[in-house]
C-alpha cells in the first residue's frame, strides 16, 4: 500500500468561535511564540499538516455527515447523541442548542472548520519566515492552503448557506464592531470561495499558473494538487447553480440579514450552469492528462474466485465496481481522505463488515451493524441498466415474492444457487451484486468468499442469540466500503485505503448534469454516463436502452431535459451511492421531501424461515421539515455572542 499522509495535530491548538476573541494556543502552557513553529521547513510542513487536520472526517462513522440521509441505517439500540450522528440528524434530533456535527464551532462531533481556517490564515502570516524553504516549496504550500481555506468555507456554505467570510484574521485588540461580523450573502460566498481558488489556478491575464503540483509523488499522496483542486471548483460551481442556491424564492424569499438585506440570490441565473460545465471540463482535461481513467481491475484473481473469472457474466465488473473504492490510490482517485486512523476503529469499513466465519464471536474490526436501508436496494438497475419500475422484463408487482435462485452464469460468484431469495435480488446490474450485501448473496470478505446467511442464529451475516446487539438491523449489508481481504481481530490485518472525495467518475456525471441543465438533451451528455455505465457491468448506452420499447415503458424519456435530469440523478445516486455525496446531492436538487419524509425499511432479522424473513418491516421513522432542514442550525452560544449573527429559517 502506498504511504498514507499522516495528520500531525499536537503541535497547534485554535481556540474559540468565529465571534470570540480566542486566538492561537501554542501548548498547555502558551509559553511558545507562534512564529517558532516556523523556525525551519520541518517545522513548517508540520504547520501545513496541522492546516489539513481540520478536514471533515470521511472514515469515522460517529463523526461524519456521510452517514446523513437514507442510505445507511445502525442499529436502533444505540440512543445517544454521539452515536451514528448523521442519522440522528435525520430522525429529527437536531436543534440548535445543542448541534450535532457542527462544523461552525465544533462541537457534536465536528471540528470547527472556522478554526481550521483560522490556522490557515496564521499559516500565511508566517510561511515567509521559514528560512530554508526553497521558493517553489512555498508557493505550492501556500497555493495548498489558499484551495484547503476554500474548501473548508464551501463544506459550510453547503451546510449553512449564507456564513461569515474569514479573509484574514482580527487582531487581538480588535473592536467588539470588527469582532461582531456578519453572515454575507450566498453569492458573495461563492464567489470568495472561487476567488480563492482561481488565485492559485490563473494569474490576473487567464493564464494557467504552475503554483500548485499537477500531482503528488507517492509519499505526498492526498495533498491537494492542481487536478484536486479543479475538482473543487467544478463541485463549487455545480452546488452554485443548483436549484437550493440558484434563485431559490421558494425557500428564502424573507431570509434577510441583521441589515435587512436578502442572503440568498432571487433570480435564477442559468449561466451558471455554463460556468458550471466550463469548470467541470477543464478538470476532467487536467485528470486524463494525468492519467487518470476509470478503474479497471489487473490484479490477481484470488483462489476462490479463478473458476468463476471466465464462467461468470458479471464477475470482471463487480471487480472493477468494488475495487474501484478499495484500492488504495487508484488510477480513478481524483482527492482521497487520508487522515485515517489506522491502528484504532471506528470507520465506516469497520462497522459495515460482518463477522468472521471463523471467529464469530470476534467483532474487533468487523462490527456488523451498520446496514444499508432497504430502498437502497431498489435503487440500483436491472440487469438492462434501467429502473426495476421501468423495465418491461422485471417483474416489479412481485418483485418481494420468494423464488429460488438460479444455476446460471448471470448469479454465478454472486448468488447462491438453489437457496431462496426474492425476485428483487435477481438479474440485477453488477453494481448491485458488487456493492450491496442481501441473504444468501456471496461476499467476499476476511480474504474468503463467503455464502452470507442474514436470518436468525445463522453466519456469517445473520443476526445471533449470543450477539444480540451486534447485527443489521435491516438485515442488509454493505459491501462497497471493505476491502474484499480485509480481516478483523487486529489492526495490522486491516486494509485501509483512503475515503474517496471525488473520483473521476462523479466528474464525469457532473459533466453530464451541466451540460443537461444548460444545453439539454446531445450525445455528450450520453457519452459520458455511457462511459460510468460501461464500466459498471457493460449496461446498454442510454440512447439505446431508452430508445427499446421492449425494455423500458417511458420510451425516448432521455429526449428531453427533464426525462433526462431525472436519467442522470438516478445514476449519480447509484454510482456514488454509500460514498456520502447522497445527501449533498438531494439537498442540493430541493429533493428533500421526496426521499426523506418516509420511514427506513428493512427486513425482519430475528427470523428464521424465509417467509417470515422477507416480511417488509418499518424499522424507523425520519423526520424533514421543508425549508429548515435543508440548512444546519447557527449554535445558539454563537447567536449570543453575535447579534449580528441572524438564525437559519426554521431554527
Amino acid at each position: 500500500m502506498k504511504k498514507i499522509i499522516t495528520y500531525v495535530v499536537s503541535a497547534m491548538l485554535l481556540m474559540g468561535g468565529t465571534t470570540g476573541c480566542n486566538y492561537l494556543d501554542i501548548v498547555p502552557d502558551n509559553t511558545v511564540e507562534v512564529t517558532s513553529l516556523f523556525e525551519n521547513s520541518q517545522k513548517a510542513y508540520q504547520a501545513l499538516t496541522a492546516c489539513y487536520s481540520y478536514m471533515p472526517n470521511f472514515e469515522k462513522l460517529h463523526e461524519s455527515v456521510s452517514l446523513a440521509g437514507d442510505e445507511y441505517l445502525g442499529r436502533l439500540d444505540l440512543t445517544s447523541r454521539g452515536e451514528v450522528r448523521g442519522e440522528r440528524i435525520m430522525r429529527g434530533w437536531q436543534n440548535s442548542n445543542d448541534p450535532i456535527l457542527s462544523y461552525w464551532d465544533g462541537r457534536g462531533g465536528a471540528r470547527s472548520l472556522y478554526e481550521g481556517i483560522r490556522l490557515c490564515n496564521i499559516f500565511f502570516q508566517n510561511i515567509d519566515q521559514v528560512p530554508d524553504l526553497t521558493p517553489a516549496e512555498k508557493t505550492d504550500m501556500i497555493a495548498q492552503v489558499k484551495v484547503l481555506k476554500a474548501y473548508y468555507h464551501f463544506f459550510l456554505i453547503r451546510l449553512y448557506g449564507p456564513i461569515v467570510i474569514v479573509d484574514t484574521n482580527l487582531e487581538p485588540d480588535a473592536s467588539v464592531s470588527a469582532v461582531r461580523q456578519k453572515r454575507q450573502p450566498v453569492d458573495d460566498c461563492f464567489q470568495y470561495v472561487l476567488d480563492q481558488i482561481n488565485s492559485v489556478l490563473y494569474d490576473e491575464d487567464g493564464n494557467e499558473k504552475d503554483d500548485l503540483y499537477n500531482q503528488r509523488d507517492d509519499a505526498h499522496l492526498g495533498q491537494i494538487d492542481k487536478v484536486i483542486a479543479k475538482a473543487i471548483k467544478a463541485d463549487v460551481l455545480l452546488t452554485w447553480a443548483s436549484p437550493l442556491f440558484n434563485g431559490n424564492t421558494e425557500y428564502y424569499s424573507n431570509f434577510k440579514g441583521i441589515d435587512g438585506n436578502l442572503l440568498f440570490n432571487m433570480t435564477e441565473n442559468p449561466e451558471r450552469w455554463k460556468e458550471a460545465l466550463d469548470a467541470i471540463d477543464d478538470a476532467i482535461k487536467s485528470a486524463e492528462l494525468q492519467k487518470k481513467g476509470l478503474y479497471e481491475f489487473t490484479g490477481n484473481i484470488k483462489f476462490w474466485d479463478q473458476d468463476n473469472w471466465e464462467q461468470s457474466d458479471i464477475i470482471k465488473y463487480c471487480y472493477n465496481n468494488r475495487f474501484s473504492i478499495t484500492d488504495p490510490w487508484n488510477k480513478e482517485l481524483i482527492w482521497g481522505y487520508s487522515g485515517l486512523d489506522f491502528t484504532g476503529q471506528g470507520g465506516f469499513a469497520h462497522a459495515t463488515n460482518m463477522r468472521m466465519l471463523s471467529k464469530p464471536g470476534t467483532a474487533t474490526f468487523s462490527w456488523q451493524w451498520l446496514g444499508a436501508t432497504y430502498r437502497m436496494t431498489e435503487l440500483f438497475y436491472t440487469k438492462n441498466g434501467v429502473p426495476i419500475d421501468e423495465d418491461k422484463t422485471f417483474d416489479y408487482d412481485h418483485r418481494q415474492e420468494i423464488t429460488t435462485i438460479p444455476d446460471d452464469t448471470y448469479h454465478k460468484g454472486y448468488m447462491q444457487p438453489g437457496e431462496s431469495t426474492i425476485n428483487l435480488h435477481l438479474n440485477r446490474e453488477p453494481r448491485f451484486y458488487a456493492w450491496v450485501c442481501v441473504d444468501r448473496c456471496i461476499w467476499r470478505t476476511h480474504n474468503i468468499a463467503n455464502d452470507v446467511k442474514m436470518r436468525y442464529n445463522e453466519s456469517p451475516g445473520g443476526k445471533s442469540s449470543s450477539h444480540r446487539t451486534d447485527y443489521y438491523y435491516s438485515a442488509i449489508a454493505v459491501k462497497k466500503m471493505v476491502h474484499p481481504e480485509s480481516e478483523n481481530e487486529y489492526w495490522q490485518r486491516v486494509v485501509k485505503y483512503p475515503y474517496p472525495i471525488y473520483r473521476l467518475a462523479d466528474l464525469y456525471l457532473m459533466y453530464a448534469e451541466a451540460y443537461n441543465e444548460y444545453y439539454g438533451p446531445d450525445q455528450k451528455v450520453y457519452d459520458k454516463l455511457n462511459a460510468v455505465r460501461k464500466r459498471a457491468g457493460l449496461l446498454r448506452p442510454i440512447e439505446e436502452v431508452w430508445n427499446d420499447g421492449t425494455i423500458v415503458t417511458s420510451v425516448g424519456k432521455h429526449l428531453t431535459k427533464d426525462g433526462l435530469r431525472d436519467i442522470i440523478q438516478t445514476e449519480r445516486l447509484i454510482e456514488l451511492s454509500f460514498e456520502g455525496h447522497r445527501y449533498f446531492d438531494i439537498r442540493r436538487w430541493k429533493r428533500g421531501g421526496d426521499f426523506w419524509t418516509s420511514p427506513i425499511q428493512g427486513w425482519n432479522p430475528d427470523a428464521v424461515d424465509v417467509e417470515a424473513f422477507y416480511i417488509l418491516q418499518t424499522l424507523q421513522e425520519r423526520e424533514w421539515k421543508t425549508p429548515q432542514d435543508y440548512l444546519f442550525p447557527i449554535p445558539l452560544d454563537e447567536m449570543n455572542k453575535n447579534p449580528n449573527l441572524v438564525q437559519n429559517p426554521g431554527w
